[in-house]
Parts: structure tokens; C-alpha cells; sequence
């Protein structure tokens, strides 16, 4: 009977030379060339060519923003600055007799797209009218963090064609509308424009009774206004914008405007 114990090799196992006791693999298998598929060739190939055209593409972009992004920016800048949106300011002798809820009816009926600034459970009116070319909501985004944080080119999007309106009812009546002028080229240039959008400029019903820089440094015009209801005080100031908000890249001659009317 033959007891001659099966082979285990496996049929593509290394070949061996034997020399002795000692057993030693064939590694004339390794000595063949290596050449992958020309599928799998081609698929390398196409893969590099891939990632070198979009690693080029990235770079170019970064390099291309590291050497033009400032000017594209002052350039979006200016065209924000100067883009066709008036600011449509609000004539504040026809408020002045009208209550808040009034007031806020007049706003909304005049075409306005405004924003309630009061908190829950405060009184008063305190609303924020918004560019005629921006909604509601991408403001509400662009002004959650503070018009601090914005940077220039947010700034000249949204400040421009926007103001504020409030009152106090506390001793009388006052009345504000705080906006930035970013065309003016001075404090005088702002508050005389400020001046003609109000109508108080060449008006005989109004009385210019002292002008100068006040004690805080703020430029200033302040007078009377005769009006069918009464005499009513204003005062228009002005001041640089950069002493409000701390936003770069704006217009060094942008200016921080207050119009104040009160009986």
C-alpha cells in the first residue's frame, strides 16, 4: 500500500531549488519587468493631468486674489457708494405732530422697507430703513453682528440708502435720523446736504442761530423752524464716520450724520 503523504503545495507557489538541506526560492519571478495595464496606465495618467489642471486652477485663483483682491474690493466699493439708491430721507416736520403708531404707518404707506430695532416689551420707535436694492432678510444677516463688524464692502451695500429713525417722548418731543454719508467729501459738504434733503435750505421759514465744532468735536448748524403748528428747534452734526464705526477700506472723508428735531 502506498503511504506516500499528499503534497500541499500550492500550484503557484514560488518554485524552490534545493542544495542540501537548504531550500532556496526561485526569485527569477521577481526579476520580470513590471508593466501595469495600459488601461490602468492610461487611468494614472488622466488622473495626474486632472489634478495638476485643478491644483493649477486653485493656485492661480489664490495668487490672483492675493494680487487683485484689494482692487476688486475698493472697486465694489465704489461702485456700492455711488450705485443708484437714494436715502430718501424723512421731512421731520410732517412727523413731528404725528404719534409713533402714526409714524409707522406713514413710513410703510411712503414705501419703505424698514426694520422694528426695539426690542421685545420696549416702547418708543426706534426702526431702521433699509436700501430700496436689498431685502429684509440678507440685511437682517449682514447687520446681526453690528455694523462694526462689517467689513467695506458689506458697509457701502448696506449703509448707503439706509437711515435711522427714533423718537423721545420723555420731555417733549424729539425726533433723529442718524445715517452715513459716504459721497460727502467733509463735515460741511454732509450737513448741507442733510440741510436740502430736509428742506431747510434757502427756506425763510427757517432760522440758522449758531454753527461751529462742539465740545465732543462734531460739526454742527442749529436753528428754529416756523412751521403752521409751531416753532420747533433742529440741529444737524456731523462727524467722521471712522469715530463711530472702526470699518476699514470705507472712504476716509465718509461722515456719521444726526438730524435732531424737538419742541
Amino acid at each position: 500500500m502506498n503511504h506516500t503523504k499528499p503534497s500541499h503545495d500550492h500550484p503557484h507557489a514560488p518554485k524552490t531549488a534545493t542544495h542540501g538541506a537548504i531550500r532556496y526560492l526561485d526569485g527569477s519571478v521577481l526579476k520580470r519587468p513590471f508593466d501595469p495595464p495600459r488601461l490602468v496606465m492610461a487611468a494614472c495618467v488622466a488622473g495626474a493631468v486632472i489634478a495638476a489642471v485643478i491644483g493649477g486652477f486653485a493656485g492661480s485663483k489664490a495668487i490672483d486674489q492675493i494680487l487683485h483682491g484689494e482692487e476688486r474690493s475698493a472697486a465694489t466699493i465704489e461702485e456700492n457708494i455711488h450705485r443708484n439708491v437714494s436715502y430718501d430721507l424723512p421731512v421731520l416736520q410732517d412727523y413731528i405732530d404725528l404719534d409713533d403708531g402714526s409714524i409707522a404707518t406713514a413710513l410703510q404707506d411712503a414705501g419703505y422697507t424698514t426694520v422694528n430695532l426695539l426690542g421685545e416689551g420696549e416702547e418708543g420707535f426706534d426702526m431702521m430703513k433699509l436700501p430700496s436694492d436689498v431685502t429684509v432678510d440678507d440685511a437682517m444677516v449682514a447687520f446681526a453682528g453690528g455694523i462694526g463688524k462689517m467689513d467695506a464692502v458689506q458697509a457701502s451695500k448696506y449703509l448707503v440708502g439706509s437711515w435711522r429713525f427714533s423718537t423721545e417722548r420723555k420731555e417733549g418731543v424729539s425726533m433723529r435720523i442718524r445715517y452715513a454719508d459716504l459721497q460727502s467729501a467733509d463735515a460741511g459738504q454732509a450737513i448741507q446736504s442733510a440741510l436740502e434733503s430736509e428742506g431747510w435750505a434757502d427756506n425763510n421759514a427757517v432760522a440758522i442761530s449758531d454753527e461751529g465744532i462742539d465740545e465732543v468735536g462734531n460739526t454742527y448748524k442749529e436753528g428754529t423752524i416756523q412751521t403752521d403748528s409751531g416753532t420747533y428747534a433742529w440741529r444737524i452734526s456731523a462727524c467722521p464716520l471712522a469715530d463711530v464705526y472702526n470699518i476699514s477700506g470705507l472712504p476716509e472723508t465718509a461722515q456719521y450724520v444726526g438730524i435732531r428735531m424737538q419742541k
